[in-house]
Order: structure tokens, then C-alpha cells, then sequence
């Protein structure tokens, strides 16, 4: 099935031109309207910096199927991949060439004259014999035809559909690494944009306090100590704001990367992070695992490619029978008849000895079958382990999202309380930076969160072979 597969795609030329666009990763929304906020401005005396620093290419408002889409377009591990597949295609029609007959057609013209001629006086002037002068003109059909070659021709065309299978497989994996890599890289950077949003409200709010801590001052209800110190909050927060906004652009640059577009460009994620994630049982994810993974599939195809290799070796310890037919036709000197010469060639070749070279050819390659038998237990017993360790850290993910929104609350409320306690004379700023602090760590903390869940849902689904 697999070489009739290769033989009509090549035959038709369309092998594996098309790139399909990657689906959205089961488990992830699909594309959804709502923008990610925007970045708050920028006080004129903050640094300057933003979160597409750096990007002088155009603004692009992409979802997650959006990136996929380019991903499957433009990446090139994808491409090379497709390559591959394309050329383990083309070596199953070669392989299979091997049993049909081969037609091969001849013409020939052959003339030879020596330097020697008779040269005769004549009325109209001397004519000239050559001594000696050939032509021959030959044409030769043959049809050329292995019927039994002791079971080589079966072996590499088996060898040849294994490795095709192994290089679709390999598209398979390759395409899985490509989603998973381009949905953790677009959350990453959805994560960073807002934990740059973050930084730059806590700038704002900063400001705030150290507007509150200048008027208390003047009021005398403030030491100038309480001024220092948020100018010194305010300054920390404007460090932080461009850490995180030097971060988003980075992140940036690293999906563009990915997608193989203009590192330029500003890429704007338009998913939300807030999204609802899918349950799974450990048992689940195993059975998929072992019954999906594409590199246990290809890992497969490689104990078949060395089992025909076996074959292969095998097959110098057999006869070959072999039939030619050739039909030629030739035109002497000074004769315009043509001279027919048909002949029919039934032979059979037999190595009898050889001095123990296909013997050692045969256990070679049993070798191989034995390493590739042992390579396939090893990766299953690696793909469990994958498995395993994705869907423990998911479900960590998961219980480190509920604490986060639960420290977020909290430490919102603090910071709520701490204000109104400085704003009344009764708090001091110290306890306000500390609980300023606190809150846009708890806020960060939130969104990264929210972010691993993604990533560990779709390293989830990577692992599970659900890609």
C-alpha cells in the first residue's frame, strides 16, 4: 500500500507540495476576537523602552491559528522534513523499477576509410577509389528482464516503503514539534506583553504614591524619609518596566523567529490568556502515548528497514534468473538489405562460494535488526516516561494557577488597605513599596502562570502523540 501510495504521488507530481495549515492544538480555543491590553503610556521621565523595542517591521494582530498557519508556511525544520518525505517517495519508485522489464533501443552509424585511394584520369577529371572504406549502419532492440533475483529486489522495495513510512512519520514529528513550539513561544509572548502592561501600571502607580508621600511632606504629616523612599520605589518600578518590556521584545523576535518572518515585526497575540484547559487521566495520556506517538512509529519502520536489509544479504546465497531478448538489425557494406539477428537469453548465475563475504553480510545485518529492536524498546520506554512527566507537570501547572489568582487577590487587597492606611497618616511607605512590590509580583506571577498552563497543555498533547 505504501509503495502504491509513493509510486502515484510521484507519478502525478504532487508529492507533498501542499503545506496543510496546523489545526489549533486540541485543548486550545479556538482563535478569539479579544485583544490583549494595551500597554498603558509611558511617563515622559520613565526610560524608554517597549515591548516591540527593537521592531521596525509591521504591526501584526495574529491568533493562534494565524501563527500556525505561518509555522506550517514557513518553517524550515517543517520544510526540510517535507523534503525528506519527498525524497523517500522517490526511492520506493526506484526500488520498484526493479521488477518490471527494461527496454532499451540502439542506433548506430559506423563509416572507416584508410588514407590510401587509386586515383583514375577521366575527361571531367581524376576519380578516386578508395583502397579501403567501411559502413555499417545497426539498429538493436532489447528488452532486459530480472524474473528471480533471490528475493534482493522484494527486500528493497521493502526497504524503501519502510523508509517512507519513517520519513511521513517523521513529517508527523516534526509537525508536532513545530505546534508545540509556535503555541508555547505565542503564549510566551502573550504573557510577557502583559506582564509589561503590569510593569508599566505599577510605573504609574508609583508615581502616585510618591505625588501622595510629596504632599504629606509639605503638609508636615510626612517625614522626608517617606518621599525618599518611594522616589526610590519609583525608580525600581521604571527598572522593572523596562526589564519586562526588553523581555516582550525578545519574545517577540523569538516567535517571528519560529515563524520564519521579519524578526522586524510587532506581533500583536489577540488570544486570551484566561482560557479554559482540558482534563486528562494519566491512564489516557499513556494509551495515547504508545498508540500515537509518531517517533514509536518511525522507531517501528526501522526494525522493518533492517529485517529487509537481512533479506537483502540473504539473497547472495540464492540463483537469479534472468532473460534477455534483443533484436538487431545491420546493414553491411555495398548492401541495402538488412541482416536480422534475433537472439533470446535465458540465464541463471549461482555463487557458489565466495569466501564467507555473504555470510558476514547476513550477520551484520542481523546486528542491525537486534540494535534496532533495542533502540525501540528504549524509546517506548523513553515516550512513557514523556508522558508521564508531561502530564505530572500539567497538573502542577494547574494547582500553581489557583495559588497565583489567590495571591493575586490577596495581595490586591493588601495593596488596597496599605494605600488608604498611607493616604490617612496612619501607614507608612515603607509598607506601601512593600505592598506596591507585592502586588506586581503577584500579578506577574498570575499571568505566568496562566501562561504555563498553556505551554504544559500543549507539551501535554506533544507527548500524547495528540498533535
Amino acid at each position: 500500500m505504501r509503495v502504491a501510495v509513493a509510486v502515484a504521488l510521484i507519478a502525478c507530481g504532487l508529492t507533498f507540495a501542499a503545506r496543510p495549515e496546523f489545526a489549533v492544538a486540541a485543548g486550545h480555543q479556538a482563535p478569539s476576537t479579544q485583544a490583549s491590553p494595551t500597554t498603558s503610556p509611558t511617563p515622559a521621565s520613565m526610560p524608554t523602552s517597549s515591548a516591540t523595542a527593537g521592531s521596525n517591521g509591521p504591526l501584526v494582530r495574529m491568533t493562534l491559528a494565524d501563527a500556525l498557519a505561518l509555522a506550517a508556511a514557513n518553517n524550515l525544520t517543517y520544510q526540510a522534513a517535507l523534503a525528506d518525505q519527498k525524497a523517500a517517495a522517490a526511492r520506493v519508485v526506484t526500488a520498484s523499477a526493479g521488477k518490471v522489464p527494461s527496454f532499451t533501443a540502439s542506433a548506430a552509424r559506423q563509416h572507416t576509410q584508410s588514407a590510401g585511394a587509386f586515383v583514375f584520369p577521366s575527361p571531367k577529371g581524376s576519380v578516386t577509389f578508395p583502397i579501403s572504406a567501411t559502413n555499417y549502419s545497426s539498429i538493436s532492440e532489447t528488452i532486459q528482464w530480472a524474473i528471480y533475483t533471490g528475493g534482493a529486489v522484494e527486500a528493497e522495495i521493502g526497504e524503501a516503503a519502510a523508509g517512507f513510512a519513517s520519513a511521513q512519520n517523521g513529517v508527523a514529528a516534526t509537525r508536532a514539534d513545530v505546534i508545540n513550539d509556535t503555541t508555547t513561544k505565542y503564549f510566551a509572548l502573550l504573557a510577557a506583553q502583559h506582564r509589561a502592561t503590569i510593569a508599566d501600571q505599577a510605573v504609574l502607580v508609583a508615581r502616585d504614591d510618591e505625588k501622595l508621600a510629596e504632599q504629606q511632606f509639605n503638609a508636615g504629616t510626612a517625614a522626608r524619609a517617606d518621599v525618599l523612599r518611594e522616589q526610590v520605589t519609583l525608580a525600581n518600578t521604571q527598572v522593572q518596566s523596562v526589564q519586562a518590556d526588553n523581555e516582550a521584545a525578545l519574545a517577540n523576535a523569538d516567535l517571528a523567529n519560529t515563524l520564519n518572518i521579519d524578526l522586524g515585526s510587532s506581533i500583536q497575540p489577540t488570544e486570551n490568556l484566561n482560557t479554559a484547559v482540558p482534563s486528562f487521566t494519566l491512564g489516557q495520556i499513556l494509551a495515547d502515548a504508545r498508540s500515537k506517538r509518531p517517533e514509536l512509529a518511525s522507531s517501528g519502520d526501522a526494525v522493518t528497514i533492517a529485517a529487509d536489509a537481512v533479506k537483502a544479504a540473504r539473497a547472495g546465497t540464492l540463483p537469479t534468473l534472468a532473460l534477455q531478448i534483443q533484436n538487431a538489425g545491420l546493414t553491411p557494406n555495398f548492401e541495402n538489405i538488412k541482416q536480422p539477428q534475433l537472439s533470446e537469453t535465458l540465464s541463471i548465475t549461482w555463487k557458489l562460494f565466495d569466501g564467507g563475504m555473504t555470510h558476514g553480510e547476513v550477520a551484520q545485518a542481523q546486528a542491525e535488526v537486534d540494535k534496532a529492536q533495542i533502540n525501540l524498546k528504549q524509546l517506548q520506554n523513553g515516550v512513557d516516561l514523556e508522558a508521564r512527566q508531561a502530564y505530572l507537570n500539567y497538573v502542577a501547572s494547574q494547582a500553581q494557577l489557583v495559588a497565583a489568582r489567590s495571591a493575586q487577590s490577596s495581595a490586591a487587597e493588601d495593596l488596597r488597605v496599605t494605600r488608604i492606611r498611607f493616604q490617612a497618616g496612619v501607614g507608612t511607605s515603607l509598607e506601601l513599596s512593600d505592598s506596591l512590590l507585592a502586588d506586581t509580583q503577584a500579578k506577574t506571577q498570575y499571568v505566568t502562570a496562566q501562561a504555563a498552563v498553556q505551554s504544559a497543555l500543549v507539551t501535554l498533547e506533544r507527548a500524547a502523540g495528540l498533535l
